[in-house]
């Protein structure tokens, strides 16, 4: 995976001391982390915002507020992803693609044996809000 992203102009900038590969990638706004031993998951973040710059206190209601907008961003991201490359191979299931993770919005397909999920997310009240693009092996419990 490192080497799809470097020949894609993707440069890398940080190195886990354990792996042969850079785990934290950066080509210009956007961000990319390759996370796992065998499989990997690949995750690109197309949009955040953190959440100390935006309202003071997380814990006030404004956080609602901006998993809306981080949300109503998704919409374009799942067209373009159904209208591109893999546009006709994205196979819809009625499964939990989530691999367990919290989203709190998120369209996922199965296409070539993985799985591909645009969703939002916030992990903690320390971490920005995301809009994301995951790709991981198909076992959807594979994270």
């Amino acid at each position: 995976m490192a080497a799809v992203l470097a020949a894609s102009g993707w440069e890398g900038e940080r190195r886990n001391p354990a792996k042969e590969w850079a785990t934290t990638w950066r080509r210009g706004d956007f961000g990319a982390w390759i996370q796992g031993d065998e499989p990997v998951e690949v995750e690109f973040t197309l949009w955040f915002r953190e959440v100390a710059d935006e309202w003071p206190d997380p814990a006030d209601t404004y956080l609602d507020d901006l998993y809306d907008i981080a949300a109503a961003e998704l919409p374009a991201v799942v067209s373009q992803l159904q209208s591109g490359v893999l546009g006709t191979r994205l196979e819809v299931s009625d499964e939990d693609l989530t691999g367990g993770a919290d989203f709190i919005d998120h369209t996922a397909w199965r296409v070539y044996g993985k799985v591909l999920l645009a969703g939002v997310k916030h992990d903690d009240t320390e971490v920005p809000v995301q809009l994301v693009v995951v790709l991981r092996e198909g076992d959807a419990s594979a994270s």
